[in-house]
């Protein structure tokens, strides 16, 4: 096993799939809550 060298890791692809969750999630959040506010103001 190779010797490990705390923070020498590459971590560029897990912060890009990091930024990529949180983008999902935020727009995901917006189209609930409009979904939402449509179905109040539809009396559903």
């Amino acid at each position: 096993m190779a010797d490990y060298k705390p923070g020498s890791m590459d971590i560029r692809a897990q912060e890009k799939t990091f930024a990529g969750f949180v983008q999902f999630m935020k727009w995901s959040a917006i189209v609930i809550a409009l979904v939402l506010i449509f179905l109040a103001l539809a009396n559903a």
